[in-house]
């Protein structure tokens, strides 16, 4: 089975924990995933937040893991996600980020900001991992509220037909979405969801949940770059050069 297929199709804990060992070097030390979830897990019970719902995926024959937590914060509509990443080859460090799961629908949104723990090296105890996790989910809540506060200020932003238009040319060209959903967004946007920021949003995080989960994260950040980039034009008192680009995006179009 190729990467891009294990990294779309979801995979049990007990496969995760199941993955073979990678011997130890002088120099690389791996963190198993079975650590990983066990530290994460212990984290999150120090400081209160209890685990409610999980989601795994696996690539490169084993080596890179990435997981999908939903908690039991957050509000009725909208709970608490944390994203983890681990890797047994060294393509990418240990890390988490936050992110929100809006449960009418199921999107699933974050920040695409890691917080690394720390890169597979030797000399890592299993007493020093469980003390970064603990000391990295203590910094992850604050950045939870926050993410959850922007996701929810959304709402708070109208969207012209031409805007609309125009963030959907921008995401589509940082390949947030492929040029063969745009019948599926348009169909979400225009029927689903509400025609503002915030809608605009939840169609493109529906259309994400086909993606590979490995990628999501990076996509997310790409996709609240550009609906941050739009939200700072139009905070800009005089005409930025943004908004200059942007009127004249809409009169091509």
């Amino acid at each position: 089975m190729s990467s891009a297929l294990l990294g779309k199709n979801r995979v049990s804990e007990s496969e995760v924990i199941a993955v073979p060992d990678v011997p130890f070097t002088r120099t690389h030390h791996p963190i198993h995933h079975r650590e990983v979830i066990r530290v994460v897990k212990e984290a999150l019970g120090f400081i209160g937040l209890e685990i409610i719902k999980q989601e795994y995926v696996l690539a490169a024959e084993g080596n890179q893991m990435f997981s999908v937590w939903d908690l039991d914060s957050g509000t009725p509509e909208m709970k608490w996600s944390i994203g983890i990443k681990n890797s047994l080859n060294r393509s990418m460090a240990f890390g988490v980020t936050a992110g929100t799961r809006v449960l009418v629908c199921d999107n699933m949104a974050f920040s695409g900001e890691f917080l690394a723990l720390r890169r597979h090296t030797s000399g890592l105890t299993s007493d020093l991992l469980g003390f970064l996790a603990f000391k990295t989910m203590k910094q992850m809540v604050p950045r939870l509220r926050a993410f959850q506060s922007w996701h929810e200020s959304l709402r708070n932003y109208p969207l012209t037909e031409d805007a609309a238009k125009i963030l959907l040319v921008e995401i589509m060209a940082n390949n947030v979405i492929p040029a063969s959903k745009f019948h599926q967004f348009n169909e979400l946007y225009a029927n689903v969801y509400d025609n503002g920021l915030w809608g605009f949003h939840e169609a493109a995080t529906d259309v994400l949940k086909g993606s590979n989960l490995l990628t999501l994260p990076q996509k997310n950040k790409l996709l609240n770059g550009v609906i941050n980039s739009y939200i700072d034009s139009l905070d800009t008192a005089n005409r930025s050069t943004l908004g200059d680009f942007y009127q004249k995006r809409a009169i091509n179009l």
